[in-house]
């Protein structure tokens, strides 16, 4: 079929008045088309003819379509055919289909199938150009399958020895596989079971591993570090509340100068924004002489430190009981005498119309260390007191009675959540009513502006009662938090001894009970106190403080 003459289309059809219709229609679409009348002649014309397209109607004098088609089948492959059948014929269709026809039309009437002629010619030229694509295709395909299959018969034997040699090393390779495989499982084993926290981090601070006990102590869970920025994540703050830069940062130092570092006490933030005091080292690691990053061992020494600072104030405590009795009779004394002669010596001068500002700041600071000493017998004498059978109403309802006009006057509200079913507690209710009393002014200090104080309390899983003190207050700072419970170490200037909390645990200690903070600067602070039931019969309930 050339591209440059129109496509020959050879119509046999008796109906005369179709079949020029039909010309016309294709020849307009741009065909040459012949027209016969009987399949023997159409037989004829194709035999002596080139003919791109047959257009065969079914009912014909002579040879009807489908003997055309047969006859044409046995001369060879059929060209693309046409079958055109009138209503109710579609089973001639079919049949056609069968033999090789490439499509179909149905005469109507009214001549409407005209139209679609040209749509038809088409669309069978396309399929017989596909039909020829698809021999060449596979013309080409098998030529080149022989071709393949002399290049494989050609490079089998060569391929047999080469396989013989990748055998060896895949056999290996895979026994290098096997023990790197044994090799990474034993790093991953020491790595999961280290108690220490342990992780690397590249140039950038990106975290490359973790070990699970480093995120169980950081508070994340492991895949959620790595590749974030650990120096930002949990070191981004040094214990005195101050940013920590990555010039000052030892763990990023390391990074850049390739140095050990081991530091003995630093600070690490969870992701519930708590801190854990730390020591840890710093080890840089190289690949083949490059620096790449380092590797951290850390270790949470919160405790530790916890336990010293108590050694450190029990140490003190003991001193402090030592020197109060004997101090309180030496100084109270003539202490007495002092502030004694002093209001006398106040009495005289008013009397005189003389100004007294001296002897009432002489007045003020006897009446001061008179606290103080008091504070000192009261520690003193903290075991000496008899215990009883009490409910932590009684003494929490004194404390709160004492502070509730000053609490009034401060804009300051007592939000209290305690059930009436608590267990009764063994222990001295004149201490506990101290202990509280005491948590409870420090909470109004912390809120010069007014505030909220919520007091709970409740059952432990261990059978404790723990209650529970926050305010909304400015928060402690790191150095303030560490050194809370230290006896003589005070915020409060001249208002203050520095003993309060010290002789407030000093007494929960003595109930076998605990005693803990927990702040942070600019937020709230929060006292924790621990318990023990008592195992006394039960005793009435009190009723809570409005």
């Amino acid at each position: 079929m050339s591209s440059d003459k129109p496509l020959r289309i050879l119509i046999m059809d008796d109906d005369a008045g179709q079949a020029r219709l039909a010309q016309r229609t294709l020849q307009r679409a741009g065909y040459a088309v012949e027209v016969t009348g009987d399949g023997d002649t159409g037989l004829a014309l194709y035999a002596s003819g080139v003919y791109d397209v047959l257009m065969v109607d079914h009912q014909m004098p002579g040879k009807g379509g489908l003997e055309v088609l047969r006859t044409l089948t046995t001369w060879g492959a059929l060209p693309p055919t046409i079958m055109v059948t009138g209503h109710g014929d579609e089973a001639v269709a079919v049949e056609a289909m069968k033999l090789g026809a490439g499509d179909y039309v149905v005469k109507d009437v009214d001549g409407r199938y005209l139209t679609l002629l040209p749509t038809v010619v088409a669309r069978v030229l396309h399929q017989q150009r596909l039909l020829e694509e698809k021999q060449q295709a596979e013309e080409a395909l098998q030529q080149t399958l022989e071709a393949l299959e002399t290049r494989v018969r050609e490079r089998t034997a060569a391929l047999q020895q080469t396989n013989a040699h990748l055998h060896a090393e895949i056999a290996e390779r895979e026994r290098a596989e096997a023990a790197l495989a044994q090799l990474n499982r034993r790093h991953k084993l020491i790595l999961d079971s280290a108690g220490e926290g342990i992780y690397g981090i590249d140039l950038e601070d990106r975290t490359t591993f973790v070990n699970p006990a480093a995120a169980r102590m950081l508070g994340w869970e492991v895949e959620d570090l790595i590749g974030q920025p650990m120096q930002d994540m949990v070191c981004h703050t040094m214990s005195d509340g101050t940013p920590c830069s990555h010039d000052t940062c030892q763990i990023l130092v390391s990074c850049r100068d390739g140095v050990i570092r081991h530091v003995m006490e630093d600070v690490f933030w969870r992701k519930d924004g708590m801190h854990l005091v730390v020591e840890y080292v710093s080890t840089p690691i190289h690949e083949h002489d490059t620096l790449v990053g380092a590797v951290v061992i850390f270790k949470d020494i919160t405790e530790r430190k916890r336990i010293e600072r108590e050694m450190q104030s029990a140490d003190r405590m003991a001193l402090v009981g030592q020197l109060a009795s004997g101090l309180a009779h030496e100084i109270g004394t003539p202490l007495n005498i002092i502030a004694g002669n002093a209001e006398l010596l106040g009495m005289d001068l008013r009397e005189h119309g003389l100004g007294t500002a001296e002897v009432d700041a002489i007045i003020q600071h006897a009446d001061r260390i008179t606290r103080l000493i008091q504070q000192l017998l009261t520690f003193a004498r903290t075991r000496e007191q008899a215990v009883t059978a009490l409910t932590v109403q009684e003494p929490l309802a004194a404390a709160l009675s004492l502070l509730e006009t000053r609490f009034k006057h401060q804009g300051i509200t007592a939000m209290l959540d305690i059930s009436s079913e608590l267990p009764r507690l063994r222990g001295r209710a004149e201490q506990l009513e101290q202990v509280f009393l005491n948590v409870l002014v420090n909470a109004w200090h912390a809120m010069p502006d007014g505030g909220t104080i919520t007091i709970t309390a409740s059952v432990m899983p261990d059978q404790t009662v723990r209650l529970s003190f926050s305010d909304t207050g400015l928060g402690m700072s790191a150095e303030v938090f560490a050194r809370a419970f230290e006896p003589f170490y005070s915020t409060k200037g001249e208002r203050g001894t520095g003993l309060g909390l010290a002789i407030c645990k000093q007494i929960i200690d003595g109930h076998q009970g605990t005693m803990h903070l927990e702040s942070m600067p600019g937020g709230d602070t929060t006292v924790l106190i621990e318990l023990p039931q008592g195992d006394t019969p039960d005793l009435p309930r009190l009723p809570l403080p409005s």
